[in-house]
């Protein structure tokens, strides 16, 4: 089958948000694909060739390395973090299909599951979910009995009537229109709001930072025989 459709000069692939696969003529397929890295220009091609993997890893130790030498993380951290060299690969990324818009767009997929940075970025999550969970959670619908819920609690508070309106917000392309110096400027306002005196968990303000920044630095992909590395906001994926 897959011998008949490449003959046929068809594409198939994961639609975004389902379990569904698409079937659609190649050549559209990659016109969608270049008109999205041209548009969100979020993708700065590497064009010495060179793959970026040992360069991204040599990162990701140094600042490690640096940051247990200054006792600005334990031993357990470092180790946690710590990239598994046996299992380290660049990461590829792939383009779902997105039917559920009128246009069928394209959503960007990072496959960084071996990516340098990678436990890095685990860590981080681990870390801040917790805390953005707890204090986004009077704003924050957890799930459809939730929702009822909340909005159960809105009406006995007289708010829910005749002329409530329910507005919904699609952010365009999340994923890629957030400057990166600005996610860094919130992700640091966030910490110093949040942190227990002066840190976050066992953590100093600053070496959070960094970390996040080298998870930023070494966010490079392979695609189409091709190396990049995304400029604006940051990669979504597995």
């Amino acid at each position: 089958m897959q011998r008949q459709l490449r003959k046929a000069n068809i594409a198939v692939g994961q639609t975004d948000k389902s379990k569904l696969f698409f079937f659609i003529d190649a050549q559209e397929y990659e016109e969608k694909i270049k008109n999205y890295m041209n548009k969100t220009n979020a993708y700065q091609e590497i064009t010495n060739g060179i793959c970026p993997l040992a360069d991204n890893l040599h990162l990701v130790i140094l600042l490690l390395d640096h940051l247990l030498e200054r006792k600005d993380i334990t031993k357990e951290q470092h180790k946690k973090m710590y990239p598994n060299i046996k299992k380290l690969e660049l990461a590829h990324i792939y383009f779902n299909l997105k039917v559920h818009k009128p246009d069928i767009s394209v959503r960007p997929i990072v496959a960084s599951i071996n990516a340098p940075a990678r436990l890095i970025s685990s860590f981080l999550d681990q870390l801040l979910t917790p805390i953005y969970n707890y204090v986004t959670k009077d704003i924050t619908f957890i799930n459809g009995i939730d929702v009822v819920r909340k909005l159960k609690e809105y009406q006995q508070q007289g708010y829910l009537n005749s002329t409530t309106l329910f507005i919904v917000f699609d952010v365009t392309d999340l994923y890629t229109m957030i400057p990166r110096d600005g996610a860094i400027a919130a992700l640091t306002r966030f910490c110093e709001k949040n942190a227990i005196h002066g840190k976050i968990g066992t953590l100093k303000i600053s070496t959070v930072i960094q970390l996040a920044c080298v998870v930023l630095d070494t966010n490079s992909f392979a695609y189409k025989d091709k190396y990049y590395r995304q400029i604006k906001g940051g990669a979504m994926g597995s």
